[in-house]
């Protein structure tokens, strides 16, 4: 039966899979062309990804928060629910770990990719800081889906 929420629920995963199934394609993009250590390519990809975390899978992000909201409110099933508080933690967490954490290792690893005289050793070790960081936030992003999934109720 088509509702509002069923609508809703809808805009819901087409927008994890945008913010989430775009940034893991780049992300793994990433990590291959680092381990060639193509410095021109990688600054290429670097500014491309940080584009898109920008201007798609930010706004995406906020569309699963939003939805989500709403889905809640108009499904009764109470803010108080752990679920659901552990959806929203889970997205204020990634938004942290997302727009700090690795945002800055980007940049780093960016600026040491686009010097031409670069030393290699300090830019293997930005791309492991960025790809461990990258890690932690697809691991949190799997916890969480693991949660919204199975929703575990006392």
């Amino acid at each position: 039966m088509l509702n509002w929420y069923a609508v809703l629920k809808y805009i819901h995963l087409v927008s994890v899979v945008i913010w989430i199934g775009g940034l893991l394609g780049l992300v793994i993009a990433t990590w291959k062309v680092a381990r060639e250590k193509d410095r021109v390519l990688l600054a290429t990809l670097l500014k491309q990804t940080n584009a898109y975390a920008q201007g798609v899978a930010g706004p995406a992000a906020g569309f699963v928060l939003l939805t989500g909201l709403t889905m809640v409110w108009l499904g009764h099933i109470g803010f108080g629910t752990f679920w659901v508080w552990f959806g929203y933690g889970g997205v204020l967490v990634q938004a942290l770990v997302g727009g700090f954490l690795i945002r800055t290792r980007s940049i780093k690893l960016l600026e040491l990719a686009s010097s031409p005289s670069g030393d290699d050793v300090a830019l293997a070790a930005a791309s492991r800081r960025l790809r461990n960081a990258q890690l932690i936030y697809f691991l949190l992003f799997a916890i969480v889906t693991a949660g919204m999934v199975i929703k575990p109720t006392p």
